[in-house]
């Protein structure tokens, strides 16, 4: 049950009904006190006079929404009171799509384009301006909808010619979803109004990556005061301000949010997770001074903590391969190991390198699928349920899974009602596919299999047929753009196996937490990345790095592994020099 072994801090927080900023150091079972308050407060709905209101989490990844939404179906929770998701997710379900018919631009339909179909016209774009394939553009516009550059710039016509592009092609991308939902609600106050007195309690996870449109739609509802709401976080692991999040403290967010009876501030400290030798390593990246004390059954553990700049890059596969293998033989299961990198190119190029030597071993292949794990995608939970086997292991997932195509299928007008998720599961259950095609077709046959079962439409202009569009296109170039010879029998390595070494970013990294992290890449210009580096003050660049040091290391329960390696080179030849702040 949720409230077994609650810490009297972590228990104060769950109990806690009014508004509250709740600090939480790494491993200090911040997930599981959010997981607990969202019970507590639903548990005890009749008491707290909730009725038809809503009680809303927003995560900052759609990971961190999986992982809450199947804690709490494991303990039976399944509540209509209840949504879950990011921020862009709340944003299109409670803000645009109820209110279309007030957005000229969106009502005769949109697409939502994911972070591949983005990335792919910005680097043409960028190669069109000769911009420096190093130079970040950032494409989110200001509350007046102007980009955030100097007009007549370089970083500015790309971000002109790029929203063109979506205006002309129907689209809205992520940062779109916010700047519109600013708009309507500050345009709209009665909107604002309908949802505050919908939303009884809003919970907001990793509250110090929230930016500063985010913060102005939450403000915009909140300033009601008909919306109770709890921020969750820890400032020393804020680590997108150079993508735009704003960090505030206490007074700051009472000020901003306008709270009369200000905001009680509570700490969860103590660490479950690593081992003191772990915790001392990364407290030096700490800016706030305070003690983190290990209290798991790993305080006193014998951690491996191990800084490398020795090993080339060409070594490298070769390396980390062998600190995989010795910590196996210690008998460290597989996915309790994970490396990480600096960015997803560096995770392409590491990826297929480990593969190659361990191809007996699985790997969890979240960032080297052939099919991009998009998660706004319509199909992507159809996939991901045709290839997760059916058993009791994996029944919560195979739920969770079921209601959320359910979910996405009835938003995107594919269904008149929503499709009872049982339904869904025994529609899945039947399908039976040749595994040993192209990927291309089998994600094509799969989805005209669940639609004719479903009776859902798949002709041209539905959000159904443009969705399958986009996820077939959008594999055939990452296949193509990788060199990927896989076929559809493959796939269970890179959805239904949760068993293998996890590689990933070092940014994706954060709320995971494994036996054993290994670190790559701690190199000046990708830890603290060019674009914090450029024309930024030295003191910018070291609350980058720190910040990003400080969430790799936490990471790790037994072993810390960071490695500089050489080799890698400027495009004036020059070698990348190991990060400063290690």
């Amino acid at each position: 049950m949720p409230y077994r072994n609650l810490t009297p801090e972590q228990m104060d927080a769950v109990t806690y009904i009014d508004d509250m900023l709740l600090s939480a150091c790494p491993g200090s079972g911040k997930t599981k006190t959010l997981v607990s308050k969202l019970y507590h407060i639903l548990d005890n709905s009749e008491d707290l006079l909730i009725g038809k209101r809503k009680v809303v989490a927003i995560t900052y990844t759609n990971i961190a929404a999986d992982t809450i939404t199947e804690r709490l179906l494991s303990y039976g929770v399944e509540s209509n009171s209840l949504w879950v998701g990011t921020i862009h997710a709340f944003c299109l379900q409670w803000i645009v799509r109820p209110n279309i018919n007030n957005i000229p631009r969106l009502c005769g339909g949109f697409v939502v384009i994911d972070e591949h179909e983005r990335e792919a016209k910005l680097v043409e774009l960028k190669t069109h301006y000769k911009k420096k394939g190093y130079g970040q553009v950032v494409t989110s516009l200001n509350c007046d909808y102007t980009p955030v550059y100097t007009k007549g710039s370089v970083e500015y016509k790309i971000v002109i010619d790029y929203h063109h592009y979506l205006a002309n092609n129907g689209y809205i991308d992520f940062d779109l979803i916010l700047n519109i939902s600013y708009r309507l609600l500050a345009a709209n106050p009665q909107i604002a109004r309908r949802l505050a007195k919908l939303l009884y309690h809003v919970l907001v996870d990793e509250y110090q990556d929230t930016s500063a449109m985010q913060y102005e739609i939450l403000k915009l509802i909140i300033s009601h005061k008909q919306t109770k709401l709890t921020m969750i976080g820890d400032k020393e692991q804020a680590i997108y301000t150079g993508l735009g999040a704003v960090v505030k403290g206490k007074k700051e967010l009472e000020h901003f949010f306008n709270l009369d009876k200000g905001m009680e501030e509570k700490q969860l400290t103590g660490c479950f997770r690593s081992s003191q030798s772990v915790i001392n390593h990364y407290l030096r990246y700490q800016d706030a001074g305070y003690a983190v004390n290990a209290l798991s059954e790993l305080k006193d553990f014998p951690s491996v903590v191990h800084l490398e700049s020795a090993v080339d890059k060409t070594q490298l596969p070769e390396y980390i391969k062998g600190i995989i293998e010795t910590h196996l033989a210690q008998g460290i299961e597989g996915k309790e190991i994970a490396v990480v990198c600096p960015s997803w190119f560096d995770v392409m190029a590491l990826s297929t390198g480990i593969d190659a030597l361990m191809k007996s071993f699985d790997i969890d292949g979240f960032l080297i699928s052939p099919i991009p794990k998009n998660q706004d995608n319509l199909w992507l939970p159809l996939i991901r349920l045709v290839l997760l086997n059916a058993n009791m292991n994996n029944f919560v997932k195979r739920r969770r899974l079921a209601i959320e195509l359910s979910d996405k299928l009835y938003d995107a007008g594919s269904t008149q009602e929503r499709i009872d998720p049982r339904a869904i599961l025994r529609n899945v259950n039947s399908i039976s596919l040749n595994m040993n095609s192209e990927i291309e077709p089998w994600i094509e046959l799969v989805i005209e299999k669940a639609c004719e079962n479903l009776e859902i439409d798949l002709y041209e202009k539905t959000e159904a047929y443009k969705a399958k569009q986009s996820i077939l296109s959008a594999t055939t170039e990452r296949m193509a753009k990788y060199g990927m010879d896989y076929k559809a029998s493959d796939l269970s390595r890179f959805f239904s196996s949760s068993n293998g070494v996890k590689i990933t970013t070092c940014h994706s990294t954060k709320g995971d937490e494994y036996d054993v992290v290994i670190c790559t890449g701690l190199l000046n210009g990708k830890v603290p990345h060019w674009n914090d580096i450029i024309d930024c003050k030295r003191s910018h660049q070291n609350y980058i790095a720190r910040r990003l040091l400080y969430v790799i290391s936490s990471r790790a329960r037994k072993h810390l592994y960071l490695i500089s390696e050489s080799g890698h080179k400027m495009t004036s030849g020059a070698p990348y020099l190991p990060t400063n702040q290690l």
